[in-house]
């Protein structure tokens, strides 16, 4: 009896103490910095932040900050690719529409003028970014009052805010894996609170996410999967007057984002920092390049600039758009551009998509973007130009002209 008492008083040291020792050891911490370094030991390669060990890393391009760490994502495709959904919303190009819902014919391409497609169209062909210029309505027929238009509004009308969003709105209810972006030039000053009465009437603020703060590190953006999870998946910005106080959802552009020159008339492109929130660094934003290329001509003593549609497939080929992005890229610390901003994107049929994917890391499955059967369109994304968009960029100026003396003549009678 004894023995077996001592036997059993063994035992249960025994098992105390391998219970103490268990409990005195670590717990691993998959994001520790240890734990960072151990991953960190394969190279990030171009725009990816992953580790690919299926190929070398590119000497393309290094990367300055890293992917987050892995979350249990719910989302499996983000954006079209399932290897974007840990990728930092920073840490992705999209391509933009500029002026998008300044739709008409290229032919008929005016000041007034920067798209072919419907915005709806736009949003299904790939395009991730809607640039969009608001002005004060004259008639206020909308609830936030606000008109959107290029320069001038009796110019070119493309319509309410409230129309646009409507359209918006729909799409992104019937995309829910996709995350976009609605930048907006406040041509008028406006304020928040009237953007908000359009987000909000549409329906479209319950999409769009407010981070907390006015400005975010590109290095602090949450990964379009945690976008995607939590239903917020629009993203906007505001060139000036955001109060976030007021509007949390609607973002600060330039303590956010820099950009370099825009209306640029002649090629290569400059990727010079142009417009910025003085006191942020640009090393710690996301940038966007106006990748589009306008003609200028005098009337009545004022330069005027419209759409270079005689050059448009050229600008939006895929050599043209990699040769600018990798130029910013060396440029501004081995990372490429978050937004590409482009006039006709349809123009090159999807070469400006097969950029992004390049840039992304992704496969480019091509397929027929917008207009791409149109007489007038080029299938071409290697980037030649044509005699039909020169002859397209000589009606341009036309219209340009008779529109703008339309216009001037009907300012000297009021």
């Amino acid at each position: 009896m004894f023995r077996f008492t001592q036997l059993l008083s063994a035992i249960l040291a025994v098992a105390l103490l391998t219970t103490n020792f268990a409990t005195a050891l670590p717990n691993p911490d998959p994001t520790s910095l240890e734990a960072r370094q151990a991953l960190s030991a394969c190279q990030p390669v171009h725009a990816s932040f992953q580790c690919d060990f299926a190929q070398p890393p590119s000497s393309e391009r290094s990367l300055a900050y890293d992917e987050a760490p892995p979350l249990a994502k719910r989302a499996s495709v983000c954006n079209g690719d399932a290897s974007l959904c840990n990728r930092l919303y920073s840490n992705v190009t999209y391509i933009g529409a500029h002026n998008s819902y300044a739709v008409g014919t290229l032919q008929g391409a005016s000041a007034g003028k920067n798209q072919e497609q419907t915005v709806t169209t736009q949003l299904n062909d790939g395009i991730r970014l809607l640039q969009v210029q608001a002005h004060k309505s004259s008639n206020s027929t909308s609830g936030s009052s606000i008109d959107l238009c290029h320069s001038s509004c009796q110019l070119e009308n493309g319509g309410t805010l409230e129309s646009y969003l409507s359209k918006v709105k729909s799409w992104v209810d019937s995309n829910p894996n996709d995350v976009i972006t609605i930048l907006i030039v406040n041509a008028d000053d406006q304020p928040a609170t009237s953007f908000a009465s359009a987000f909000q009437s549409t329906g479209l603020a319950s999409k769009v996410y407010a981070p907390g703060s006015a400005a975010l590190s590109k290095y602090s953006w949450p990964t379009l999967g945690s976008l995607i999870d939590s239903g917020k998946t629009v993203v906007v910005f505001i060139d000036n007057s955001a109060d976030v106080s007021s509007v949390p959802y609607i973002l600060p552009h330039f303590q956010n984002t820099w950009e370099n020159p825009y209306d640029q008339t002649s090629t290569p492109f400059n990727c010079s920092i142009d417009r910025i929130n003085q006191a942020s660094s640009p090393s710690n934003l996301m940038y966007l390049i106006n990748h589009y290329l306008d003609s200028s001509f005098n009337l009545f003593g004022t330069t005027v600039l419209i759409p270079n549609t005689a050059q448009i497939t050229t600008t939006n080929s895929y050599n043209s758009i990699m040769s600018d992005a990798n130029n910013c890229a060396s440029l501004h610390g081995q990372t490429y551009p978050t937004f590409v901003l482009t006039d006709y994107y349809d123009q090159g049929n999807g070469s400006v998509f097969q950029a992004a994917a390049m840039m992304n890391r992704v496969q480019y499955t091509a397929k027929v973007i917008g207009n791409a059967t149109k007489s007038g369109s080029s299938s071409n994304s290697s980037g030649s130009g044509s005699s039909s968009g020169a002859v397209s960029n000589q009606m341009s100026v036309t219209n340009a002209v008779l529109a703008l003396t339309g216009l001037a003549l009907a300012s000297t009678l009021l």
